[in-house]
């Protein structure tokens, strides 16, 4: 049992079981066949014996005429017996016999001869064995004229045993031919069924041997448990593609822009160690060190952070949060570190709250007003709002008087690494990578918001974020 397919299990169970149902309601239909035409016999035997009592006569004379016409008559007593010509005296194999009360057969067939032991007293259906074969008899005995006669009724067993050989005959036909015929459309719907199965598994494999996640199993249209399976087959491909997909993004980004840093750490060692001839030099090398160290550091912060947000492994607990409070405290912080003589102006509206992850939302709000500062101007300004909109929603708007972006750059905002003026990064010291901006929209989604940026070049940028 163990080497055959679940298709060969789902079959022989489905046959075997089907086998033994037809056997059973083959052996049951016999069962109640013969208890029904048993007794159906016995009823039909008691009717003929019934009808023909009424199709004899009794007469003090008879009828030329009568004769003529087929009647039948009789001697009896002081008259005659007319037997009219209606009397059956053989009915679908029921013999019915006329017998005086001596025994003596008087009119009618008689297939069985009783001994003169065996009485004519069969009124509540009689039966008995003659050389194995039983028959059923009935007595009926006449009144009125007729005292001392009686008619009898006698049918042979094997009319029931003929009609259910023919009853068996056909169940044998047509019973195994029903089981042969729903066995085959098991057959056809297992096998249609398991198809997809079989795709999906070929199809699995195929990827396994290629390496290909972007390959799905398309097994058609359907809502059952294999198309279910097909479903979670193909999420867990996505979620491998996107793993697989943020595993190598990382390992690119990762190793373009840890390049920088580790070639002017390996230049600075080898001045120090083969150029450097005094102190000065050996602090000034290691001061360059450890700054690319810094940067190589937040580089591989960022990075990570990135991939968790892109694999979903950071986790986003969401809570309610005074929005108005938070902003105001991280108002305050910013205006502390103020660079470049760039004022930060504030406008938040009191009590404003919503859904969110406390600490994602305060690295998305850093990096917009840390973008602000670097694309800033000397001496410009920072415009920080909150405010709820008529439909219930809160608005966030970090605004600067800034050098802006074009309309051809404003979409590449968002793609990771992308920055509008790399010198400003170094100009500024700011550390750039290139990544708040992407990072930012991600988060946004994160929280269940969107971010949107309106911007004119010489004039300045507002990023609106709304939840």
């Amino acid at each position: 049992m163990k080497r055959l397919s679940i298709k060969q299990k789902i079959m022989l169970w489905f046959t075997v079981t089907l086998l033994v149902i037809v056997s059973l309601i083959t052996g049951l239909t016999f069962s109640i066949a013969n208890l029904v035409l048993d007794e159906n016999i016995k009823e039909r035997l008691m009717s003929v014996v019934t009808t023909n009592v009424a199709e004899i006569e009794f007469s003090k004379i008879y009828d030329r005429e009568e004769i003529e016409q087929g009647d039948q008559f009789l001697v009896y007593k002081d008259g005659w017996l007319e037997i009219d010509d209606d009397f059956c005296d053989y009915f679908e194999g029921i013999c019915t016999a006329l017998y005086d009360e001596t025994g003596d057969l008087l009119y009618g067939e008689a297939p069985v001869k009783l001994s003169a032991a065996d009485p004519l007293a069969y009124t509540s259906m009689g039966s008995l064995r003659i050389n194995g074969e039983k028959f059923y008899i009935y007595d009926r005995p006449l009144t009125g004229d007729f005292e001392g006669l009686w008619l009898r009724g006698v049918v042979s067993h094997n009319e029931t045993l003929n009609v259910l050989y023919n009853v068996l005959r056909l169940s044998f036909w047509l019973l195994p031919l029903l089981a042969l015929l729903s066995i085959a459309g098991g057959y056809v719907i297992t096998r249609r069924s398991f198809l997809p199965v079989q795709h999906i598994a070929q199809t699995a494999e195929k990827i396994s041997e290629g390496g290909d996640l972007s390959q799905r199993l398309d097994i058609g249209p359907g809502s059952d448990e294999i198309h279910m399976l097909a479903d979670t087959f193909n999420g867990m491909f996505a979620r491998l593609e996107k793993s697989f997909e943020s595993e190598r993004q990382f390992t690119s980004d990762a190793s373009h822009e840890l390049r920088t840093p580790t070639a002017v750490i390996m230049a600075q060692s080898q001045y120090a160690l083969e150029l450097a001839d005094s102190e000065e030099e050996y602090r000034e090398s290691l001061e360059v060190i450890q700054r690319q160290s810094h940067r190589m550091n937040d580089i591989i912060n960022q990075l990570l952070f990135f991939t968790r947000l892109d694999q979903g492994t950071e986790p986003v607990r969401k809570e309610p949060c005074d929005l108005s409070a938070l902003l105001e405290d991280m108002a305050d912080e910013q205006s502390m570190v103020s660079q470049r003589g760039i004022t930060l102006h504030t406008q938040i509206e009191p009590g404003v709250t919503a859904s969110v992850d406390r600490n994602l939302f305060t690295r998305m709000v850093n990096n917009l007003i840390s973008n602000a500062y670097k694309y800033g101007n000397d001496g410009g300004n920072i415009w920080l709002s909150l405010k709820r909109t008529d439909d219930g929603s809160a608005a966030l708007s970090v605004k600067d008087d800034g050098i802006g972006i074009s309309r051809e750059n404003l979409e590449k905002i968002w793609n990771r690494f992308y920055q509008v003026d790399p010198s400003r990064s170094e100009e500024y010291g700011s550390g750039g990578l290139g990544l708040g901006l992407s990072m930012v929209r991600q988060i946004a989604g994160l929280l269940g918001g969107s971010i949107d940026v309106t911007s004119t070049p010489g004039e300045g940028t507002e990023f609106i974020f709304k939840i």
